[in-house]
């Protein structure tokens, strides 16, 4: 084999492993994406889960849905079992407030869902606002730092 078809031959070669590789890398960037978008369906599906059973609770039971309603709008009018009762579901709250805040934080809530519970945490026309310093010991310096641009 002459000196020139061996040149040849090897930049067939190296034009051909260049394709692979490119083949290869378009591979796992699709891989990647649908990976992507299968973790934001999941981190979705498991907000919406924790959400659905939070309001479940409340509305299964008489004595939590009066401590939260009462609550919500007034806390002075509750009793100390329902302000006791009102802690404790403001608490479930702010505590599933910030693990969606966290999910989208770290990339695994897209930011079309994040915009719906944004709009939900920076809501403070329900008592939030009132009972956020109670709950603020728990809570990621992060999240506060969030919690208070809202205002």
């Amino acid at each position: 084999m002459k000196d020139w078809e061996r040149g040849n031959l090897k930049a067939f070669v190296e034009m051909g492993g260049a394709v692979i590789v490119l083949i290869g890398l378009a591979f796992v960037g699709l891989e990647l994406r649908q990976n992507t978008a299968a973790v934001e369906a999941a981190t979705f599906q498991s907000l919406t889960d924790a959400s659905s059973n939070f309001l479940l609770t409340i509305a299964s039971d008489s004595d939590l849905m009066r401590a939260w309603s009462i609550g919500s709008s007034n806390l002075d009018q509750l009793d100390e079992m329902d302000s006791g009762r009102h802690f404790l579901l403001r608490r479930s709250y702010w505590v599933r407030m910030q693990n969606v805040f966290s999910q989208w934080d770290r990339g695994t809530l897209s930011d079309e869902d994040w915009r719906l519970y944004n709009a939900v945490i920076c809501d403070f026309s329900d008592g939030n606002r009132a009972t956020f310093d109670k709950h603020r010991e728990i809570l990621s310096p992060q999240f506060i730092e969030f919690i208070q641009s809202c205002w």
